[in-house]
């Protein structure tokens, strides 16, 4: 027993012997336990040293709860939020395609000069129908427990049989019919305006609202998460400051009341607490970047140019259905200029001043690339430039679009000169400088483009994945040794009391 110890178990001895104002008295260990209002230093060492374990195991609980908290966030974004934005833009470009492809076979018609178009479009038009099914079928899957995803759900597949058993009839009236490409027979036309119809007023915003809906569940799983860490950000500081500002505090104590200058073991621990808040704040710090990085930098913009893209794809419909049916050229036309704004908007310039706007707007952000003058989906994706080689790809993107823009001036031009058999030439060329061409010049710049954020998102959440798998068993391991160490350091100090 030190010297130190020794003097003051005899203080404590002396007045406990003494006692009271007429009490007999008692002996040292009985009277000094029975002293009120003084805790002796064993016993303030040992709520020392409580307080401290109880500090190390809050913090511990708590990184504990946000390493297996982000765990599970990115489990949830990555196994089934995220596919299920994806799968549900897959069955929207597959429906908006398949419309197109159905207008083009009557477009067609039994021209021999066409049959090569009119054998694409038949295979494009399958297989738009078999993705579609399975696009449908695994969004069915992925909508459990999201009541507005199964309600887009319900009307598209109330709507899909009957616009498949519509389009086949108005394909199997037009080949019976031997029609002229351009002139559908009437009745085939009939049918098929009833499918497109039905195509447009149910099934598309059933699609466009499941996306929403997936969307909106990830949207949540991120806000969630990210409030989640910032929150512990803020416990990381009180606690992981408290329990450093306690060890500190002990140490001090322990150095004037025992003379020692330092404890090896407390400072260990102190030190180890230090290595451990500084991890912990890495941790997440990268976290958070990493969701933003996934959600906001990235997958934004894959949802903004997946909903692009199908929309392209329903303007490149509404433009086969404006040479096809001229019974509904104003209908068409507007749907095509709708199309059209919800993918590149120009402060509402209609199709007569909408290529010289566009050049304008294209000029300005070739010039400076911050100088966005437009909206839409494009609008979205050039104001989340973020990663290399992004830039490049959607100005490439929107150079495509601009040309697909002109080709559709060129259409509607062929049209009313009533040179029908030339407008549905180019309206289906592939050779360069054709319509077909340049919107499939454009599909696949987008399509780029998509990939360039999809890439990101999967490294992101990659990254995000693997930390938080890492962090729970480095932070809990370091918790463990600082309560190793705060034992260690207090135990030769209890020792000596004995």
């Amino acid at each position: 027993m030190t010297t130190v110890a020794v003097r003051e178990r005899q203080q404590e001895q002396e007045q406990g012997e003494a006692g009271a104002p007429g009490e007999a008295p008692r002996s040292g260990r009985r009277a000094r336990l029975s002293v009120p209002g003084r805790l002796s230093v064993p016993a303030r060492l040992r709520w020392a040293v409580a307080g401290c374990a109880v500090l190390a195991l809050l913090l511990g609980g708590l990184l504990a709860g946000t390493a297996t908290g982000a765990q599970g966030a990115w489990a949830r974004i990555t196994g089934h939020e995220a596919p299920q934005v994806t799968d549900a833009g897959a069955l929207y470009q597959s429906l908006t395609d398949l419309d197109a492809q159905a207008a083009n076979q009557l477009m067609f018609g039994s021209d021999p000069r066409l049959a090569s178009n009119l054998a694409t479009a038949q295979q494009i038009y399958l297989k738009d129908r078999t993705d579609a099914d399975r696009d449908l079928q695994q969004a069915t899957l992925d909508a459990s427990g999201n009541a507005p995803a199964q309600t887009a759900l319900a009307a598209i597949l109330d709507g899909m049989g009957r616009y498949q058993d519509l389009a086949a009839r108005a394909l199997e009236l037009d080949t019976r019919a031997n029609a002229p490409a351009g002139r559908p027979d009437p009745a085939a036309l009939a049918e098929y305006r009833q499918a497109t119809d039905l195509m447009r007023g149910q099934l598309l915003p059933a699609a466009h609202s499941l996306v929403g809906a997936n969307d909106q569940a990830f949207e949540q799983s991120y806000t969630d998460e990210h409030g989640a860490l910032g929150s512990a950000a803020l416990w990381l500081t009180l606690l992981g400051g408290g329990l450093l500002a306690a060890l500190v505090a002990l140490q001090l104590w322990l150095a004037l009341r025992f003379r020692r200058v330092v404890n090896p073991a407390l400072a260990a621990a102190s030190l180890l607490t230090v290595v451990l808040l500084s991890t912990a704040g890495s941790f997440l710090g990268g976290e958070q970047q990493d969701l933003v990085t996934a959600r906001k930098d990235a997958y934004d913009s894959v949802v903004a140019l997946t909903q692009a893209r199908a929309t392209v794809s329903d303007s490149n419909a509404a433009e086969s259905r404006y040479v096809l049916d001229a019974g509904r050229r104003d209908q068409y036309q507007s749907d095509f200029e709708t199309d059209t704004d919800q993918v590149l908007s120009l402060n509402g310039a209609e199709l007569g001043a909408y290529d010289a706007a566009l050049a304008q707007a294209v000029s300005a952000v070739r010039a400076d690339p911050s100088a966005i003058r437009f909206g839409g989906e494009y609008g979205r994706e050039f104001h989340n430039i973020t990663f290399a080689g992004e830039g490049a790809a959607a100005l490439k993107t929107l150079l495509a679009f601009q040309a697909y823009q002109v080709d559709d001036r060129k259409i509607r031009a062929m049209v009313a000169a009533g040179q029908l058999e030339q407008a549905i030439a180019y309206c289906t060329s592939l050779a360069p400088g054709g319509s077909n061409a340049d919107f499939n010049a454009h599909d696949a710049a987008l399509q780029a483009l998509i990939g360039i954020n999809e890439k990101a998102y999967e490294s992101a959440s990659t990254t995000g994945t693997h930390r938080a798998d890492s962090a729970l068993w480095l932070q809990l391991g370091c918790v463990a040794g600082v309560l190793v160490l705060i034992g260690a350091g207090a135990a030769p100090r209890l020792r000596e009391y004995r």
